[in-house]
């Protein structure tokens, strides 16, 4: 006979059928590590007990042997079944791993533990002539359900709550929380596991199939175990000032957790996942985050977190996504900002902002609501900067207000905005307004810091006939059309552009200048451009294909050492040229690698690599003239 407290598998009762493959789940696992931290902190910060203070998260990483209380024992009978129902090869593979995981005889548990947060509050049962909600029944019991006490709240749709299962080798999960309520404080234990529907009869020896969420708790009504019942495990695991006190707030634990083989890694990918989605709550004392017993990130060490990981060859073995490089260039705007600011918009609320514009390429906005997660460098109406030098710009809307709004057109995976996500009309077009008046704001803002100076302006009347038509001499005395004359301004910054292939066709001559060799024609398609060898070519039309996600950070400012990333567009093309890009001409930079600039050999044009992958982000540290490193920068790659 079973006893009270153990795993239940609901009956499925000649429901629907669920299979091996979660959509919610699977929509994490491109970015495992990188998705529990931004889910599981903005669970955190959205659950503030305290204004004014930070709210602390703490990761640890602890092993337990003891497979019978965890309850693991147990779970292995529902794996073998879903192992022995499956045929797919992700799914036999993925059952295959978890047996092996338990039968090896212990558990790695990667636990995320928070501090000044209410806990799962609210209800923990669901009756269901008088419906309940809280954060305990949206988190633990519920699927697609949110649950927030702020409009500022980061979370909107409940789908983070399956991100941490993506990060489970077993797809299973174990919940500890502390509450206060009106008789005083609880503590409340469950375990959750999604697997798939199998047929009971060789777990239970029931003749019916179950659901594919299972609960590890109080069998009957699938309760969570609380207060003295609580397994002793799970509050010796969570991190306390006092071993005497168990504090409000929640603990979540992972069991067998991807990429941990290598912790040092693991603790280097949390920190990365911290600079990159959180830099702005640190700073702004929101948030510290612990990393096992080794490091506190905190308002003071923020900026030095962010150096360990993104300013050394750290960075290159933990081979983020080109999502999360976005990320890290916000960051970096936090952190190395030229100017920053304060607005107040009526209706919308406050609004913080940080603008880098020295050693930018390139025109973005990063957008934060709430707390300060980032959630896109891609907004509506806020992508194209007509008129405005390089620039980088990070704004968090903290309004409730404002906050709300974007909440609104926020996706699920807290990556952009789309004014679709609201069905109702009139909300739409009320949304859309209130959004007009930020973007302008934000516009207005960038035309003050970012706007191109005109060095010299020139009337040209020669070419009026040509340009003119028949409006007119332009003259004052003349009635009808105003003026017309043409006007020429010389800009001291040019923008970027990424520009398709060129094709070159017909006999395209420009004059060029060199440092080095002797005479000499530099061939394209169709054209010939003169030039003396080797050297620089000022004017030279565009060759080759453009690399995809330039980045070149200078050093320190006045420097010519920058730090140069890109993504190559293919394996066939290994020559690398660095442009100094214009609007109607560009220009070759000459640079050496650090040995060559230690050595005094002469300067290069191009840098020919031994090997490129499409798909593998190079990095590499050069020194250029330091003069070329304040105009925008482009890089292509020839054959």
């Amino acid at each position: 006979m079973a006893t009270e407290v153990g795993w239940k598998f609901p009956s499925l009762n000649h429901g629907t059928r669920e299979g091996f493959n979660v959509s919610a789940i699977d929509m994490f696992k491109s970015e495992r590590l990188q998705a529990l931290v931004r889910e599981m902190i903005q669970n955190s910060l959205d659950a503030r007990k305290i204004a004014g203070e930070p709210v602390v998260v703490r990761f640890t990483l602890d092993t337990t042997s003891d497979l019978a209380s965890t309850g693991f024992t147990e779970l292995a009978r529902y794996l073998e079944a879903a192992h022995d129902l499956e045929r797919t090869a992700a799914g036999k593979s993925f059952y295959a791993r978890a047996l092996d995981q338990i039968e090896d005889g212990s558990i790695t548990l990667l636990g995320v533990h928070d501090y000044n947060t209410k806990g799962l509050t609210g209800p923990i049962y669901d009756p269901p002539e008088n419906p309940q909600s809280g954060p305990w029944l949206a988190l633990v019991k519920g699927a697609g359900m949110t649950f927030k006490d702020s409009n500022a709240a980061l979370g909107s749709f409940g789908h983070g709550s399956r991100a941490p299962f993506a990060m489970s080798e077993l797809r299973t999960l174990f919940y500890l929380s502390r509450i206060e309520h009106q008789e005083g404080h609880e503590t409340r234990f469950q375990g959750k596991s999604i697997l798939q529907s199998v047929p009971l009869t060789t777990v239970t020896g029931e003749n019916e199939w179950c659901v594919a969420t299972g609960y590890f708790g109080v069998r009957q009504g699938c309760l969570p175990l609380t207060n003295g019942r609580v397994p002793s495990w799970a509050i010796a695991a969570r991190p306390e000032l006092s071993a005497d006190a168990l504090s409000v707030g929640t603990s979540v634990y992972i069991p067998e957790p991807y990429g941990v083989d290598e912790e040092e890694l693991l603790w280097a990918g949390v920190k990365l996942a911290v600079v990159a989605n959180f830099y702005y709550a640190v700073l702004t004392n929101k948030l510290v985050v612990h990393l096992g017993q080794r490091e506190r990130i905190d308002a003071d060490s923020i900026a030095q977190a962010f150096d360990d990981v993104v300013e050394t060859d750290l960075i290159n073995t933990l081979n983020p996504t080109e999502k999360v490089f976005e990320r890290l260039e916000s960051a970096r705007t936090v952190r190395k900002s030229d100017l920053a600011g304060e607005l107040e918009l009526d209706g919308f609320g406050a609004i913080s902002w940080y603008l880098r514009l020295d050693g930018v390429v390139g025109r973005h906005v990063g957008v934060a609501r709430g707390n300060g997660m980032l959630i896109t460098r891609a907004a509506e109406k806020l992508q194209r900067f007509p008129g405005l030098k390089p620039f980088d710009l990070f704004v968090c809307v903290s309004g409730d207000q404002g906050s709300e709004l974007l909440r609104k057109l926020e996706n699920p995976e807290h990556t952009e905005f789309a004014f679709d996500r609201i069905s109702d009309m009139a909300e739409r077009k009320s949304a859309e307004i209130a959004y007009s008046k930020f973007q302008s704001s934000v516009r207005a803002l960038l035309r003050d810091h970012a706007s191109v100076e005109i060095e010299e302006e020139v009337a040209v009347d020669d070419l009026d006939d040509w340009l003119r038509g028949d409006l007119g001499t332009g003259s004052e005395e003349e009635k009808g059309e105003p003026n017309r004359a043409l006007r020429v301004a010389f800009k001291k910054s040019r923008s970027h552009r990424e520009n398709k292939q060129t094709e070159l066709t017909g006999d395209a001559e420009t004059a060029g200048r060199g440092t080095s060799g002797g005479a000499g024609k530099h061939r394209s398609t169709g054209g010939t451009i003169p030039g003396d060898g080797g050297g620089s070519a000022k004017g030279t039309l565009r060759t080759g294909m453009p690399v995809r996600n330039l980045r070149v950070v200078r050093l320190s400012a006045g420097s010519g050492v920058a730090d140069v990333a890109f993504t190559p567009v293919d394996g066939s093309r290994k020559t690398l040229v660095l442009l100094r890009s214009g609007d109607s001409e560009t220009e070759r930079l000459e640079f050496r690698t650090e040995d060559e600039a230690a050595a005094g050999a002469p300067w290069r044009t191009s840098l020919e690599f031994a090997e490129l992958s499409a798909t593998a982000r190079k990095r590499l540290r050069l020194v250029f003239h330091p003069a070329d490193l304040d105009y925008a920068i482009e890089g292509r790659l020839e054959p």
